[in-house]
């Protein structure tokens, strides 16, 4: 066996969520004028031919707008730009209060970022901290499925017992605007920040039917950091922790991987595509969303995209998304509900789970 499959975790549900934005948003008019002006070939573009780009990017891929707590290309302020750190709380507070509870019935925290605030020690533990919760904590990091991994590690703790009679919070965040390159036009399109964070806890009607998680870290190349930790003055000048990779090739490989996992999923739930109720994936694009939906065999008006308002938020992806297809009413007990992502390391995976 080449995977980790669960389920299913009957008892364990959602039982809460919450979002959280930087101020600023930015929409493709306002990444494109932000850009060097040495990128332009033939002298700076009227405003005229960058709207001409700005709707052809919201025609191709669905994308409008995104939140950065950060302009790339600007010096680093940190304590005066907001964080990964400060993103998670705003998004797990809010998660707590919309399940009615508090940090006192919080046992374990699960954190999945690619950005964390710092390079040692763990965003989950300033969470806790932050939150005044008496929790065990621990981080995810495989890339934008982390949440997805996150999800299905707190399940096995909550169906085992483990939890008490306290829950489990699952958050997911990001802060791309630090890490993209300034000389990207496609990064910084398709990159946004945010938080996501569930609650995870005992809930009679709910199961995670199934979940399926994989890996290949031979496909880590496609996309990357590439600096090495500590950071070095040449690093730091190379631009080695601003993100990189072969974008062309990982277009190629990135649908095959949501297809494997998403029929994983749906085998060990002994679910049909056609009885999702939902399918809530990580938000890239609109196309994908729709390829990928396609060739499984989920009807496409099932697909819940909300990936022109954020953009991809990576490990926050599919978690806000599912927070924001609740709260527009998508979202109702009994339903049942398809998850997946594709994150950089590479790994792949994909839950079903009944509301």
């Amino acid at each position: 066996m080449s995977a980790v499959e669960i389920g299913p975790l009957d008892g364990v549900g959602i039982l809460g969520a919450g979002t959280a934005f930087p101020e600023r948003s930015f929409s493709n008019l306002d990444v494109l004028r932000n850009l060097p002006a040495h990128l332009h070939r033939r002298g700076p573009p009227s405003d005229e031919e960058l709207q001409f780009v700005s709707e052809g990017v919201e025609q191709s891929l669905g994308l409008k707008s995104r939140a950065w707590a950060h302009v790339p290309g600007t010096p680093l302020a940190h304590g005066h730009e907001e964080s990964t750190l400060d993103l998670s709380l705003r998004a797990a507070k809010a998660a707590l209060a919309d399940a009615g509870l508090t940090a006192s019935d919080v046992s374990l925290v699960l954190c999945a970022t690619s950005t964390p605030h710092r390079m040692t020690s763990t965003i989950s533990a300033a969470v806790g901290t932050g939150l005044g919760a008496r929790a065990a904590c621990m981080d995810t990091r495989t890339g934008c499925s982390a949440g997805l991994f996150a999800l299905s590690t707190a399940g096995l703790y909550a169906h085992a017992g483990a939890l008490g009679d306290g829950v489990a919070l699952v958050i997911g965040a990001e802060t791309f605007s630090k890490v993209l390159p300034a000389e990207s036009r496609l990064a910084q399109l398709s990159l946004g920040d945010g938080a996501g964070a569930i609650v995870v806890g005992k809930k009679a009607s709910a199961s995670l039917r199934a979940a399926y998680l994989e890996t290949d870290g031979s496909l880590g190349r496609l996309i990357t950091t590439d600096g090495a930790l500590p950071p070095t003055e040449d690093e730091l000048r190379r631009g080695g922790y601003l993100l990189s990779g072969a974008p062309d090739e990982l277009l190629q490989v990135v649908p095959g991987k949501y297809l494997a996992a998403i029929t994983h999923a749906l085998t060990r739930a002994q679910v049909r595509p056609d009885e999702l109720d939902l399918y809530v994936p990580h938000q890239t694009s609109a196309t994908l969303i729709a390829e990928v939906a396609r060739q499984v065999g989920i009807p496409h008006e099932r697909a819940f995209v909300n990936v022109g308002a954020h953009a991809n938020i990576g490990s926050a992806g599919w978690i806000v998304a599912l927070a924001e297809a609740r709260a527009a009413g998508r979202v109702r007990d009994g339903m049942t509900l398809g998850l997946a992502a594709v994150g950089g390391g590479m790994s792949w995976a994909a839950a079903v789970l009944r509301w």
